[in-house]
């Protein structure tokens, strides 16, 4: 037989020898615990996160994701406990990513409840503008607008050449009236006029004496 065939059959003998596999898987288990420290920090914050999730109000706006986000981390800190530290470390991102949801859907509801507030204040100035211009609007209409023409209420004026007649006390005064023209009877001359009683001298007599009844 070769020398190398003897060699390698005594190497196979070697690899295969179940206390070196034991060994090895030590070996394995130690360097896996090396790299696996227990995620303190980790859970820190997924803690952390959690309480600024309940400062934003995620309570009410978002309970489920916060639950879920607790429950996550109090498995990472069961895990760890019992040294299982891979699963500690995954449920405690898990638990920081449930908590940062939490706080975002929360937020995000404070923020769509601070427009619908101003959107209502920005609906109330547009309507008192509204109000504002409207009213304006009327007071440049009235004071632009004719005035109207003042009521009639003085007598007519008198014609030229008439003097106004005093009115009577109490009395509103009236329009001079239309007097009808009036006939006056004629006059004759050596005639006594109409309706008159005063006597005329009786004429003188013919025989020169003087008349009985004349007066002197």
């Amino acid at each position: 037989m070769h020398p190398g065939m003897v060699f390698m059959t005594r190497t196979r003998r070697k690899i295969h020898d179940p206390r070196l596999i034991g060994v090895a898987l030590l070996v394995a288990l130690l360097a896996g615990c090396a790299t696996a420290p227990p995620p303190i920090q980790l859970m820190d914050r997924a803690q952390s996160e959690i309480r600024a999730a309940r400062n934003a109000g995620a309570a009410t706006a978002a309970p489920e994701d916060l639950a879920q986000a607790e429950r996550r981390l109090a498995a990472a800190q069961q895990l760890s406990a019992n040294n299982d530290y891979g699963k500690a470390t995954d449920k405690a991102a898990e638990a920081e990513a449930a908590a940062a949801t939490a706080r975002a859907r929360a937020e995000g509801a404070k923020l769509d409840q601070q427009i619908q507030q101003q959107t209502a204040v920005n609906a109330s100035l547009q309507a008192d503008l509204q109000r504002r211009q409207a009213a304006a609007a009327a007071a440049q209409q009235a004071a632009t607008a004719p005035l109207p023409a003042p009521a009639s209420s003085a007598a007519a004026p008198a014609s030229a050449g008439s003097s106004a007649m005093p009115a009577s006390a109490g009395s509103s005064a009236q329009p001079p009236s239309t007097l009808a023209p009036v006939t006056l009877p004629s006059i004759q001359l050596g005639q006594p006029a109409a309706g008159s009683t005063s006597s005329q001298p009786a004429p003188a007599s013919t025989s020169g004496q003087p008349d009985p009844g004349a007066q002197p």
